[in-house]
């Protein structure tokens, strides 16, 4: 019999003072972004781990500069609740968001397919479609990011994306893959010379967002780190929400850096795309078992070193061996695979002189 899974949970417990009421408002929004779920009167919760921490660490200090209070618990059990039924709940809130963003999907595509060919000469309802599908691919992107029991409903709203995306294409007689691949071409120069901005607090897909930055976009850019929703004017936002480059359906950053740039055609990149999504996502979607010795490495190295440039200074070179690693890997496959093919096409024509 398979054992039970055993579920930790965080429980944030908070009281604002009854003005200004618009401080009630943008915290239970903050919850709502997070994902998370009232178990009972004002007790929200997420399960725990290294990230919902500390998300509802730095909400703890808003609620307090607020003139709140805020307690953060983590616990095994929660009260009145069973681990089955919590996990029922988030399932069933994110599968709400997802039947909300697929309808809104649905109407785009209808929206599409009906507008007359002969309009929009000029191209601007084209934009305002692209636009609006951008839109909901950051919500997707949101939703999946706080889906963490796997709710049934993020393939019905996954599918409802590639149609808003397939009309889109399908209206644009092909010219929107066109624009992507300009885009492609004059994005390194457009982000050289530039600051980028993240969340406080580095993680793998952070970290390797600032190496691939580093590397192979910008040898001199320079990085700034804030709280979450501050924002820095004339930056590059990325993995924060609303962000110039975060998650993007199944994509986490790193993956959504890799395609806006056009770097998907280095097999190490992509393979080493895989270890970050794996151990950012935690969804075992590669199943790379590599990432929990990176996460090992990370984790270490954050309990010692206690700032955010430093810590992404010391995994540089890390990410640098993991990369050769993988760029090796993948040559030495390929090259065994090319091996083989030769001595089989080498056997197949000595078998047929000899007949």
């Amino acid at each position: 019999m398979t054992p039970k899974t055993r579920y930790e949970w965080l429980l944030f417990v908070h009281q604002l003072p009854p003005k200004p009421t618009g401080v009630r408002v943008r915290i239970w929004r903050q919850l709502q972004k997070l994902g998370a779920i009232v178990v009972k009167n004002s007790l929200y919760v997420l399960p725990f781990n290294e990230k919902t921490h500390e998300d509802f660490q730095w909400l703890k200090r808003d609620v307090e500069a607020a003139g709140g209070e805020a307690t953060v618990f983590r616990a095994g059990s929660v009260e009145g609740a069973t681990d089955d039924e919590i996990v029922a709940a988030f399932r069933k809130a994110r599968d709400e968001d997802y039947r909300r963003l697929a309808a809104e999907l649905d109407a785009l595509v209808r929206s599409i397919r009906e507008r007359p060919r002969n309009v929009d000469s000029t191209g601007g309802g084209t934009r305002r479609y692209e636009s609006d599908l951008e839109k909901a691919q950051q919500e997707l992107a949101r939703i999946v990011e706080t889906d963490f029991f796997h709710a049934a409903g993020r393939a019905v709203a996954t599918a409802a994306y590639e149609r808003g995306r397939k009309a889109l294409q399908s209206g644009q007689g092909g010219r929107g893959s066109e624009s992507a691949a300009r885009t492609e071409l004059v994005g390194m120069t457009r982000y050289r010379g530039r600051r980028w901005v993240t969340r406080r607090g580095l993680f793998v897909d952070r970290l390797a967002s600032m190496w691939l930055v580093t590397r192979f976009i910008d040898a001199k850019a320079r990085f700034v780190f804030v709280d979450e929703g501050e924002r820095v004017e004339n930056a590059i936002a990325f993995d924060m929400f609303e962000g110039d480059f975060t998650h993007q359906g199944q994509d986490c950053t790193f993956e959504t850096m890799l395609k806006a740039f056009g770097l998907t055609h280095d097999a190490g990149l992509r393979a080493l795309a895989e270890i970050v999504h794996d151990l950012d996502l935690k969804d075992g979607m590669f199943n790379r078992p590599e990432a929990s010795g990176l996460g090992s490495v990370i984790r270490g190295l954050s309990q010692l070193v206690n700032d955010d440039r430093k810590l992404a200074e010391h995994c540089l070179p890390i990410f640098d061996g993991l990369y050769e690693l993988m760029k090796r890997n993948t040559t030495s496959t390929r090259r065994t695979a090319n091996g083989r093919k030769r001595r089989a096409r080498t056997g197949a024509r000595k078998r047929s002189a000899r007949s």
